[in-house]
């Protein structure tokens, strides 16, 4: 008798995304999202979007629309039933819902497709994509820990959020969540106690241009985080606009160090959770990963920027 052998870390990461994916195949037609596959595949919410991108190559919510649209186009080129009914099968809930999907991701209508008029869909009826190799590509950056920090209880940032995402970046609402961050620090006299700026991406992308995608901008007053040095403070200050006080998760991270523009980041997330973590055997907390800025992007130059990504382990 053969006794199986354990599958190694990368390997189970690995099953639990193709869990998820077995799912949205055999739950196309109903409502699907990132919470819904995180359930699904046994991970943190606050994770999950992150390792299913940086396996898969797309976002959860481009991932399922992309699946949609594959079958949606095969039941139109080989079939007669109605659009309505299509749409319903794969997850619309109106004709007009599916015309207006496939306008704006290809370019083409539900009669096009039928009458073999377009040719841009074609595409989508290749095999599935499954997962990659977790060795990374060819110009993708390969992740060290610089260190492992155990931050107490207690620790406070004064937040702004924007939402909006922009073609994939969400440049346009960091710039407006640190501008409204700085207004207000600065109106109130407080930016010499400024000591760490942070931020946080909560929510996964529900496509290229999601309105509603957050970006959530903090600084720390009192204490500084790269030297894990200071008292932290709560000064009095006005919460007027998206301004709040949000805690910042206690306990074991693993902090990695990104050297380049901001619009680069991804990758290096993506390098983390496909590549550094299944080697790690480490495990994943539920509360959200953080990025530490190090400098001014006002004035450093994009490809000197430095930037830690604080992941949250046990």
């Amino acid at each position: 008798m053969v006794t199986p052998q354990p599958r190694s870390p990368a390997q189970r990461q690995r099953q639990l995304i193709g869990r998820a994916l077995a799912h949205v195949e055999v739950h196309i037609d109903q409502p699907l999202d990132a919470f819904v596959l995180a359930d699904r595949a046994a991970m943190s919410r606050h994770h999950f979007h992150r390792v299913f991108q940086a396996h898969v190559g797309l976002g959860v919510a481009e991932y399922i629309t992309w699946r949609r649209l594959q079958r949606a186009c095969a039941l139109l080129a080989s079939g007669a039933e109605p659009v309505a009914d299509i749409a319903w099968a794969v997850g619309y809930q109106s004709a007009q819902a599916l015309a207006k999907a496939m306008r704006r991701e290809l370019d083409a209508t539900p009669t096009q497709v039928r009458r073999g008029q377009a040719t841009v869909w074609t595409r989508l009826l290749q095999a599935a994509r499954g997962l990659p190799d977790p060795l990374p590509t060819e110009g993708d950056p390969t992740m060290d820990v610089n260190r492992f920090v155990d931050l107490p209880d207690g620790l406070v940032a004064l937040t702004a959020t924007a939402r909006g995402m922009v073609a994939h970046n969400l440049s346009r609402a960091a710039q407006q969540a640190f501008r409204e961050l700085g207004q207000a620090v600065g109106q109130a006299g407080l930016m010499d106690g400024v000591c760490s700026r942070i931020a946080l991406v909560p929510d996964d992308p529900q496509g290229p241009d999601d309105p509603n995608c957050r970006y959530v901008a903090g600084v720390v007053f009192g204490h500084d985080l790269a030297t894990l040095s200071g008292t932290c403070l709560r000064p009095a200050i006005d919460l007027s606009g998206s301004l709040a006080w949000m805690p910042i998760a206690s306990g074991k991270h693993a902090v990695f160090t990104h050297i380049g523009p901001y619009t680069t980041l991804h990758r290096s997330w993506a390098a983390i959770y496909r590549d550094w973590l299944p080697a790690s055997g480490c495990q994943l907390r539920d509360v959200p990963p953080m990025e530490l800025c190090l400098n001014d992007p006002m004035h450093t130059p994009p490809e000197r920027l430095h930037t830690e990504i604080w992941l949250p382990i046990r």
